[in-house]
């Protein structure tokens, strides 16, 4: 028993180190195989799902691969035990996506002291060690979608007013940056973020519930900048309702098929899409790196695709591959 368990459009990467799996030498596969776990903070949101199943799909190219998909249910407390019995079955690497920054630590520290090794594919840790990061610029692709926001804002003649963001919870890492990204682009305007919520359980009814109260309160709100897909499709039915659908304007991030409809329909301005497939792709590919004893990188920041009305049609079939795949065979 292990010990101590009580407790792109392509692929970009920047300034990476190249390293090699601590005290190994390259080696062929272990006979019997890897057990590697995915460890998401909820599979019902899917582009959690979407960083499984390129996991999945990435570790299908090399032989005698199992992946064990562990759901945290969006709680610290569920993903630090379900660690514990990962650990203690004897899983000899570690995917995980926290479910926020604070709470990854516990999981680093345990791992470590069970010589596991653990990648992290997106959210972030706000401390520990840990054997590669799988991330998106947060921070750029937000930006991206406000400097999008302001485009629209000039053709059409607004000048300035309120802004609100349904946001991802402000304890993750990347909810920090998409926040941050976005009021830096509008700062030095006469654009304002007066609003910010924050989503709990990642629903689209939780979502429209949300922009319900803000429109209700900001009567004379401008703009709307949702952090997550289910927000960014949630919302609609509360914009339609009251009868801004035309008039707000709305920049998201995140994506699926829906999503992209609804851009090309004119509801949704744009949004920055992460490319959670080619993310899942890239964690497993570091994870098997280190296990095999082959080198690899300490950190992989993939690009955010910024979705809009003119190119829509030109980056639908980057989407496809990297971004909803499976979703589409659904």
């Amino acid at each position: 028993m292990k010990k101590k368990l009580a407790i792109g459009l392509l692929l970009a990467v920047f300034a990476t180190t190249m390293v090699f799996a601590a005290a190994q030498k390259e080696a062929a596969p272990k006979e019997q195989g890897y057990r590697i776990a995915y460890m998401t903070p909820a599979l019902h949101i899917p582009f959690w799902k979407d960083i499984a199943d390129g996991i999945r799909d990435e570790a299908a190219l090399v032989p005698n691969v199992t992946i064990i998909n562990s759901d945290s249910k969006l709680s610290a407390a569920t993903q630090f035990q379900n660690a514990q019995d990962l650990i203690v079955s004897g899983i000899d690497a570690i995917i995980i996506s926290p479910t926020d920054s604070a709470s990854c630590p516990a999981v680093l520290e345990l791992a470590a002291e069970n010589k596991v090794p653990v990648i992290i594919c997106d959210i972030g840790t706000d401390s520990g060690t840990y054997t590669a990061f799988v991330a998106t610029d947060n921070t750029k692709g937000a930006m991206t979608a406000g400097e999008h926001f302001l485009k629209v804002a000039k053709e059409r003649n607004v000048k300035g007013g309120e802004v609100a963001i349904i946001a991802i919870s402000q304890a993750r890492q990347n909810g920090k940056d998409r926040t941050k990204g976005f009021t830096d682009s509008l700062a030095g305007t006469n654009f304002k973020v007066t609003t910010l919520l924050e989503c709990k359980d990642y629903t689209r009814s939780e979502s429209m519930s949300l922009a319900q109260d803000i429109l209700a309160s900001k009567p004379n709100l401008v703009g709307l900048f949702t952090q997550h897909d289910e927000a960014n499709l949630g919302v609609m039915p509360a914009k339609d309702t009251a009868g801004v659908t035309n008039t707000l304007i709305h920049v998201g991030f995140d994506g699926s098929p829906e999503t992209v409809e609804a851009i090309k329909a004119g509801k949704i301005s744009a949004a920055a899409m992460q490319q959670p497939v080619t993310m899942g792709r890239e964690a497993f590919k570091a994870t098997y790196a280190y296990l095999t004893g082959k080198p690899f990188d300490k950190k992989i920041v993939v690009d955010t695709i910024l979705v809009t009305a003119e190119n829509v049609l030109e980056v639908e079939p980057i989407l496809e591959d990297n971004v909803y795949p499976n979703e589409l065979k659904m």
